[in-house]
């Protein structure tokens, strides 16, 4: 029995640094857009819970992400035996803090 036939797919080489350069020159414009539009610079808290390398490796980079793009950063770094509710307290002040429009929390699952 005769195979079927495949057509030729060739591979595409894609640059990923370079649509990653795109993409955040894309959204520094939106940002800045945003920022003449509402007199506002966005902004987004990063809280750690604990002191684990990977976390603070990880955050260091959207750090830098935001400083490219003309986004405001906050760091809130945590014990990593807080309490839930210190916790909890913490979203709740971010959340009043007018000049935070976004929050990432890194905290181990089991931790909580």
């Amino acid at each position: 029995m005769a195979s079927p036939s495949v057509p030729d797919h060739k591979a595409t080489l894609i640059d990923g640094k370079a649509i990653a350069q795109t993409i955040r020159s894309e959204i520094a414009e939106e940002v800045r857009q945003l920022s003449d539009k509402y007199a506002k610079v966005p902004g987004l808290a990063v809280v750690i819970v604990g002191n684990r390398k990977d976390s603070q490796s990880y955050v260091s980079m959207k750090r830098k992400a935001c400083a490219e793009v003309g986004i405001k950063s906050f760091d809130i770094d945590l014990p990593e035996h807080v309490s839930e509710a210190d916790l909890i307290g913490k979203v709740h002040e971010l959340n009043a803090n007018s000049d935070v429009h976004g929050w990432l929390i890194f905290i181990l699952l089991d931790m909580i």
